[in-house]
């Protein structure tokens, strides 16, 4: 590459004021520290606080800025981070007649790079924290293949470049003068920049290949998962290139300061396994035990970074590689997530922007002088990029997967990011390549990223499959026919009230029932906990290696274990677990497919808020709320909102249930749910359905007269089952079953009545969102906190009606017509069976079925 481009301001300082036939010097006064204040003429400017706050603002606001213009692009953040430092460098604004001078003098540079680097040096010790080499070493047969694959060839397509442009154009000295120093700093960039360049193609941004497929809802996917799994590998190969490319940079010195700073490497990696891990690990297991992290602990984990930076650093390797190696000691579990979400968001927020505009700083597009040179590298940096497409597409067909899943995870692979712009710093810093090559690179890198992202959209998003199965709802005409559940879990103390629910409703092996356990984990940059999409069942050796376990996983290992242990005690059913992770603003996508995917006629979700000690409710997570709104607008069948107040508590021999009906179609499958708990000899059940005396229904006639036929459709095959149960034709029935029926004037002979069947000491209520009586809940509504549970259901759950009872809420699925698909399948409009005639008001039972045994 050529080299006459002009050194950046900070080596324009440093080469000046170091030289020995210098005839002046920059100094520093050491009261322009701080100012006295504009009212006594000083220039904010003239002072490096006030420099150095004003700088940070302007890199923050412009990065901030780039990115909500490219937001429509949907392209990653890294993109307006490079264009953001792009914008600040000498190729735009610096051209402006002195912005430079006055936004980023030189006198500034030695603080900002150093700020910037602190930025970094954390970081990097977050990335760390989220890699376990456990998982690289879990990783499977495949895995390793196409990590392997869409590595050594862009590799061996970097060296050769390098090794090609330096014999071409001997010049890619970083500003050499004598001859002699020249000749010595060609044969060491013949060594270390062909590494450094093949190390820059050959890397993956893990963070922002996991953001990617997160989006693209990949995680649960062959392609994301092999291209997580590869990307861990590929950035572990990039790291190794790294460091050796370092070490070569010493040959310039001899062949020993080379061999020390490889030593040095290696120690820093020991001693980080051998003395900081053991240490950080018993702390993980008092965690484990109840103790909790203190301040004091995350002070010395964080001094320890910076120890380590400082030893990295001083053995010849570099800062970050030692702050890397720290950070993939400490376990990533509650320790780990403790002291990222310490510095985690100063540092990318605030710091890392710093790093980003001190590269464009020296991206400079006057610097390409030589146009062979530069052309060069483009072509080398493309033709990378399609051979990891090439060979990622070679290693899926030797396994015999499909070519778009080939070529998928190659463009997934392709993904750029901060290790990148890593490696080209160091390389730039080291002299190792100039500043045309880093110019050109960094172009290259976010270009390659810009292109990827557009070609994931189109070859990788998978389009929205139409799903055809015909169950939908609870109500079905089969009785014996298999019921499948989605049961969605955000932690692991949901699980226990899904569990009682699912086994209230499950009447023995009469009907068998297939769940579905889905994991729900936010992704908000957390991107190890992809690592948990389609993992494994839970190994017996668990419990001794839980402290190497990152939070999430050690969450979806007991989630796993504990619907794995409900289907090896309860006759008929099947369990199985699963992951979703997602931000919480599209995570009803994964929600809505797996629940087509697994042909589910119901959907549990757990409710936003949780019980305290007092009895009152706690928010969860203020996102939860509007993604059970939207699963409610979006499901393919029908809805349930677990209201929890301790229905795990609740003993299997003996759980009160109350299902109110009101009429209408939540409330059917309502009465749908009863007839399934009719079977369960553990249920004592009360069935209490209310009618509005002097009412009227609500639109035409003969809706009204089609609602009231389906209403009383249900509650007649209710009364059935229920009296076939109790004559010994169904097999063993219940504990009791009761039905009630309740006129009321208003909603608050209503109330009276719901509090009359409280006081007998329920467990659960059951209610649909949507009652059938409009004008007794019309001015509920006006009040409603949780609009998703509908007016009944938040009566039910505030604390205002003070009751222990857990609720849970119905919609019910609504079908596109009422003919159509019902038709064919002898339901109603509401998947209510349409055999035989209904019966008319007068035929129902009314009163009681007593206690039977």
């Amino acid at each position: 590459m050529a080299a006459t481009a002009v050194a950046d301001p900070l080596a324009e300082l440093w080469n000046h004021t170091m030289s020995a036939g210098r005839s002046d010097l920059f100094c520093f006064d050491p009261r322009k520290i701080t100012m006295t204040g504009i009212w006594t003429g000083d220039n904010p400017l003239d002072f490096s606080l006030p420099l150095l706050l004003f700088q940070i603002i302007l890199v923050t606001a412009t990065t901030r800025a780039v990115a909500l213009l490219l937001a429509p692009l949907r392209l990653p953040r890294y993109i307006a981070e490079i264009l953001g430092g792009f914008l600040l460098g000498p190729s735009v604004l610096g051209r402006v007649p002195h912005f430079s001078d006055i936004a980023f003098p030189v006198r500034s540079i030695f603080i900002l790079e150093s700020m910037s680097l602190i930025g970094l040096v954390y970081y990097t010790f977050t990335i760390g924290v989220e890699i376990e080499l456990h998982t690289v070493l879990r990783a499977g047969f495949r895995s390793f293949w196409f990590a392997a694959a869409s590595a050594l060839p862009p590799f061996l397509v970097g060296a050769v470049t390098g090794y090609v442009a330096l014999s071409s154009a001997g010049d890619e000295d970083g500003g050499g003068t004598t001859t002699a120093a020249k000749a010595g700093q060609q044969f060491l960039n013949r060594l270390s920049f062909p590494v450094f360049l093949g190390a820059t193609f050959c890397s993956t941004a893990f963070s922002v290949l996991a953001r990617n497929i997160a989006e693209l809802k990949l995680a649960g996917t062959d392609v994301g998962q092999l291209s997580i799994s590869a990307s861990l590998i590929n950035d572990t190969f990039a790291w190794a290139g790294l460091t050796i490319a370092t070490a070569l940079a010493h040959v310039r010195y001899g062949i020993v300061p080379c061999l020390w700073t490889l030593v040095s490497g290696v120690l820093i990696v020991s001693a980080s396994y051998l003395v900081v891990r053991p240490m950080l690990v018993r702390l993980a297991r008092r965690v484990a035990e109840g103790e909790v992290v203190s301040e004091a602990h995350e002070c010395w984990v964080l001094v320890g970074v910076l120890v380590a930076a400082l030893v990295a650093d001083s053995g010849g390797t570099h800062a970050i590689f030692g702050a890397f190696v720290f950070g993939l000691a400490v376990p990533n579990g509650p320790v780990g997530v403790a002291i990222v979400e310490k510095v985690e968001d100063f540092v990318v927020g605030t710091l890392l922007p710093l790093f980003f505009a001190m590269s464009g700083l020296r991206t400079d597009t006057a610097k390409i002088t030589s146009t062979p040179a530069a052309v060069l590298l483009m072509v080398a940096a493309l033709a990378a990029a399609i051979l990891k497409v090439a060979a990622a597409v070679g290693v899926a067909a030797v396994f015999g997967m499909p070519l778009l899943d080939g070529t998928s995870i190659g463009l997934l692979l392709n993904t750029k990011g901060i290790i990148e712009l890593i490696i080209l710093n160091i390389g730039r810093n080291k002299r190792i390549m100039s500043d045309q090559s880093f110019t050109v690179l960094v172009f290259m890198s976010a270009l390659i990223t810009a292109l990827v992202t557009p070609l994931l959209a189109l070859v990788v998003k998978p389009a929205r499959r139409l799903v055809f199965y015909k169950r939908r709802t609870i109500a079905w005409p089969q009785p014996d026919a298999e019921f499948h559940v989605l049961a969605c879990v955000h932690m692991p103390r949901d699980v226990p009230a899904l569990l009682t629910l699912l086994d209230v409703a499950s009447p023995s092996d009469r009907s068998p029932v297939a769940v579905q356990a889905l994991h729900l984990i936010e992704f908000a940059g957390r991107s190890s906990a992809l690592l948990l999409i389609n993992a494994s069942a839970p190994s017996s050796s668990f419990e001794h290696s839980a402290h190497r376990r990152s939070q999430v996983e050690l969450q979806f290992k007991h989630i796993a274990h504990a619907f794995m242990a409900y289907e090896e005690n309860v006759a008929g059913v099947s369990a199985r677990t699963m992951a979703a992770v997602s931000p919480y603003t599209t995570m009803h996508d994964d929600v809505t497919s797996a629940a087509e995917e697994r042909h589910s006629a119901l959907i549990l979700l757990p409710f936003h808020k949780h019980r305290l000690v007092d009895g009152g409710m706690e928010v969860f997570h203020p996102a939860i709320q509007p993604l059970n709104q939207s699963i409610q607008r979006f499901s393919p069948c029908t809805v349930g909102i677990l209201v929890d107040r301790g229905l795990g508590g609740v003993a299997g021999a003996g759980c009160r249930v109350a299902a109110l009906f009101f009429g209408g179609r939540d409330d059917r499958e309502v009465a749908a749910l009863a007839i399934r708990m009719v079977y369960n000899p553990a249920v004592d059940l009360t069935l209490l359905r209310f009618a509005q005396k002097g009412g009227s229904f609500t639109g035409t006639e003969f809706d009204a007269l089609k609602e009231r036929k389906a209403d009383d459709g249900i509650l007649r095959e209710f009364l059935d089952r229920a009296n076939s149960v109790s004559a010994g034709g169904g097999g063993g029935g219940g504990a009791g079953v009761e039905y009630r029926e309740r006129g009321v004037f208003n909603a608050s002979e209503m109330v009276a009545q719901i509090r009359e069947v409280e006081a007998l000491g329920k467990d659960l209520f059951v209610v649909g969102k949507v009652p059938g009586l409009p004008a007794l809940t019309a001015g509920m509504a006006e009040w409603s906190e949780c609009p998703e549970l509908g007016p009944i259901g938040d009566l039910l759950s505030s604390r205002d009606f003070q009751t222990t009872a857990s609720v849970l809420v119905v919609q019910s699925y609504a079908r596109p017509s009422a003919g159509g698909i019902s038709a064919e399948l002898g339901l109603g409009g509401d998947g209510v069976p349409t055999a035989g005639r209904p019966p008319r008001p007068d035929q129902i039972r009314r009163g009681s079925l007593g206690n039977r045994s």
